[in-house]
């Protein structure tokens, strides 16, 4: 082999656009890329399962996830409320995807997701919002700019 050839040979390159050929080839929503900017951790992340009932507050610092039932206050980055999770009571997050049932107040910074079966009743602070088709949205509905601030729950307290 000449030396010519061997300049001009390049070496494989498997793993530098992984992350670029996983996205184009997967279902990504966009919420999934907002929260790819400000990333989560899951390690703190906090699951409720199937079955499980908890009547309190809820404070975290990064994403809960409702698969269960939750009675009373959640304050975190990231909520999540699966089909079969449901959440009565006062919440104030940044994210918010809603696959279940939520009733009460929120406060929502960024972006509220209520997907195909999911249903939110109760007064509504929002960023930004998207509804599937078959979602449902009742209630007091109110936006909220970047630079606007609406006036926060003045009876949060813990239940």
């Amino acid at each position: 082999m000449s030396l010519i050839n061997l300049k001009s040979k390049k070496e494989p390159q498997y793993f530098n656009n992984i992350s670029e050929t996983v996205k184009n080839n997967s279902f990504i929503d966009k919420e999934e890329t907002i929260t790819e900017k400000n990333p989560i951790n899951t390690s703190s992340s906090l699951l409720i399962g199937e079955g499980v009932n908890i009547t309190g507050t809820i404070k975290a610092e990064n994403e809960v996830t409702i698969q269960g039932s939750v009675d009373g206050d959640v304050d975190c980055h990231t909520v999540i409320v699966s089909k079969t999770g449901s959440m009565k009571g006062k919440l104030k997050a940044e994210i918010m995807k809603v696959e279940g049932k939520f009733e009460g107040e929120m406060n929502i910074n960024d972006q509220l997701h209520i997907r195909t079966k999911g249903s939110v009743n109760g007064k509504v602070f929002y960023g930004s919002i998207q509804i599937d088709d078959g979602g449902k949205l009742l209630g007091e509905i109110n936006y909220r700019g970047k630079n606007n601030k609406q006036e926060e729950f003045k009876d949060w307290k813990a239940l």
